[in-house]
């Protein structure tokens, strides 16, 4: 399986058009079935087709383009009783990519996105502070908090974030973001220790940036980069003097606005934020107060037409201010993500009665929102989609796949393709007869 995956990027099944789509998508889906059981794999084979093809939140929606002869009952007990973990196929789709896209070091993202609700009875709906800061919008909204974990990826000079779970923020006990956030680490950093990654990082915004969170994942080795505070308490490491009674000394000298006054201003030009752009910084190594003494690099970043400047701090002084700043950039590819999540994918139209079952949908909708990403990611500029000859020298989008996908779809039933004894798929679509293995009674 992992051959045949990365065997997918030579010319030959590039090159193919429609059928490179095929394969490719048929692909992905049979390794992420792998994990969950044989009798469930056919229902969420065609569930998660027709979350993909839908684009919308609601399940009806999603059943509906599918012709599939099967009971609106059997998709219910998928998601409502069945015996699957929604966090072992998140697990999958992480696999998939660090399958397909194999680096020695991965940056992770996390970030939250609310979503309004009217009911009282929705799982996990209390008061939520509203982040737009728009004027015509209230300060705080009743809905539910979703903590989601993505990853940066990145084939050439594209780069996109793609979701891998999704958090529901509990309204009692002892909950908040931040044990959020340490919850799906310690679900998807044994899966990258296990493949060899060297360097994990997390790319937070200011929010984030607490000790509680970045202390306790210094400890397992993983580094934080994220924006602070302007008057964050930094200071130069301490002297070193000869051994003398007494606790040696944390900290040495405070770093005041008058020395960063008088730290040398480099400027260049990045492609950061969808442009190039010039930038100016300085950086300086010191300890921060809050990480209780963690070395970091401190970068002081301005853009182009920004008054003040931005401080940015990372845990991993190996890395150069250039590179930070880059590595930080990469953060707002999350929230286009959570833009497409809610409005194109239909986030903000779910709606279960239970925690695992309204968790168990959204995991399907990021799996459905992260398969035509990553195509998109691969696929060349001229590849056959089906789309108009205008846009041929155009880059490939996900909305271009999706389209080229409903087209298939919806000249083949997608219950033709699923065997129910083995479960294998047929990788021949635009046909009117089916070839490959049949549905047997």
């Amino acid at each position: 399986m992992i051959t045949l995956l990365r065997n997918f990027l030579s010319k030959e099944v590039i090159m193919d058009g429609i059928p490179y789509i095929n394969q490719i998508l048929l692909c992905w889906i049979t390794f992420l079935l792998l994990v969950l059981p044989i009798r469930t794999r056919a229902t969420f084979f065609e569930l998660l087709i027709g979350a993909l093809i839908a684009r919308s939140g609601h399940i009806t929606q999603a059943v509906l383009r599918i012709p599939s002869p099967k009971h609106w009952t059997t998709f219910y007990k998928l998601i409502e009783v069945g015996k699957w973990s929604y966090l072992l196929f998140g697990k999958q789709l992480l696999k998939l990519v660090l399958t397909f896209f194999p680096r020695s070091d991965w940056n992770l993202i996390v970030d939250d996105v609310a979503v309004v609700r009217s009911s009282k009875k929705a799982p996990g709906v209390h008061w939520v502070h509203n982040h737009t800061q728009k004027p015509n919008r209230p300060r705080c909204i009743w809905g539910q908090c979703w903590v989601a974990l993505g990853i940066s990826v990145s084939f050439g000079k594209r780069v996109a974030s793609i979701p891998l779970l999704l958090h529901l923020k509990r309204t009692t006990g002892n909950a908040s973001k931040l044990k959020s956030v340490l919850v799906l680490l310690r679900c998807v950093v044994p899966t990258l220790k296990a493949t060899g990654t060297k360097t994990i990082r997390l790319l937070i915004d200011a929010w984030y940036m607490k000790g509680t969170l970045i202390i306790p994942l210094a400890a397992q080795g993983i580094y934080v980069i994220g924006r602070v505070r302007w008057d964050t308490a930094l200071f130069l490491p301490p002297p070193q003097r000869r051994k003398r009674r007494g606790r040696p000394r944390t900290y040495g000298t405070k770093i005041t606005t008058e020395s960063v006054d008088r730290l040398h201003i480099h400027q260049r030009t990045f492609h950061i934020y969808g442009k190039r752009q010039p930038v100016r910084y300085r950086s300086i190594r010191c300890l921060a107060r809050f990480l209780k003494g963690i070395p970091v690099i401190a970068v002081w970043m301005q853009l182009e037409n920004q008054k003040g400047w931005s401080l940015i701090l990372s845990t991993d002084i190996t890395l150069t201010p250039e590179r930070i700043i880059k590595l930080y950039a990469r953060r707002w590819k999350i929230e286009p993500m959570f833009n497409e999540l809610k409005h194109m994918v239909g986030l903000k139209e779910t709606w279960q009665q239970s925690r695992q079952a309204l968790s168990r949908w959204a995991t399907m909708l990021c799996a459905a929102y992260a398969l035509p990403r990553m195509i998109a990611l691969v696929a060349p500029r001229k590849a056959e989609l089906g789309i108009p000859p205008w846009r041929k020298n155009q880059p490939v989008t996900s909305g271009m796949v999706v389209l080229a996908l409903q087209r298939i779809f919806l000249q083949v039933a997608v219950w033709h393709q699923i065997h129910l004894k083995y479960p294998k798929f047929n990788h021949i679509f635009g046909h009117k007869k089916v070839i490959g293995y049949q549905r047997t009674k």
